[in-house]
């Protein structure tokens, strides 16, 4: 039986699909996915995102910010190009933005500004965010109350903190999302712990594709590009952890996702 899902975060316009990204996209949705959000780090990025989005009518969505890996490459006027995409009917929330102070690609000072930035803007347009966080919690979180309205409105992407991150972003109003790192036993033993303190009426699932394919998956397949079509392998996953079926998991994920994402419901 297929259950419909929402992949909330794909980067489809990654290089990796150019060869065959009518036939991921059409493979995902054969699988029984209602829509997937084509996440964007970049202006350019989001340009590629909303383009790709137009060709396939509310099934396919795009966000538009700037990843913090690249805030000290943005154009001064970041701000103004992306408000104009950001009125774009495709799009349907701002970023992938935050903090990365694992890699470091930009100085921290440089991914502060760019996000401050976002999230003023974000209150302006009345959009919701995607966020991304590594290693820079505190700061994370610090700037997400200093500068937004409370509850937050927006996803914490890719979550794979403890059980104490968990409550401090549910604190504030975050959903969560939930991707394949869940299914690899070698480093979720701190997700498996947060994930019994994750309400339902909070999860989102994503694949996060290409990256972040199910440890398992990937070995038969063998293939480590991820795609939107394997979401389920991550729903099957929390059904099992949250102790419920995929069924249960299909219905308030997509009830969720239309719940923070406007334009969806």
């Amino acid at each position: 039986m297929i259950h419909p899902l929402i992949d909330i975060g794909a980067n489809l316009t990654d290089h990796s699909f150019d060869h065959d990204r009518k036939a991921v996209i059409e493979n995902a949705f054969d699988k029984g996915l209602e829509t997937i959000i084509v996440t964007s780090s970049s202006v350019k990025d989001a340009k590629k995102s909303i383009s790709l989005a137009k060709k396939y009518p509310g099934k396919l969505w795009a966000t538009a910010g700037i990843h913090p890996h690249n805030a000290e490459l943005t154009e001064k006027s970041f701000e103004r190009d992306l408000t104009e995409l950001l009125d774009q009917n495709e799009v349907i929330a701002l970023g992938e933005c935050g903090l990365d102070y694992y890699r470091n690609f930009s100085s921290k000072r440089s991914q502060r500004a760019v996000f401050k930035k976002q999230l003023i803007l974000s209150a302006e347009v009345q959009l919701p965010l995607f966020l991304h966080q590594r290693d820079a919690h505190d700061e994370f979180l610090s700037m997400l109350k200093e500068h937004c309205n409370y509850p937050v409105k927006g996803v914490a992407h890719c979550f794979t903190g403890t059980k104490e991150q968990l409550k401090s972003y549910l604190d504030i109003g975050l959903y969560i999302g939930i991707t394949g790192w869940v299914c690899d036993s070698r480093r979720n033993v701190e997700l498996l712990d947060a994930i019994k303190y994750l309400p339902k009426d909070r999860l989102l699932i994503e694949t996060d594709a290409p990256y972040l394919m199910p440890r398992l998956l990937a070995k038969q397949l063998k293939t480590r590009r991820n795609e939107p079509q394997f979401l389920s392998e991550i729903a099957n996953e929390l059904a099992g952890l949250m102790q419920t079926d995929i069924s249960e998991i299909s219905a308030i994920t997509l009830e969720n996702s239309k719940n923070l994402f406007d334009r969806l419901g």
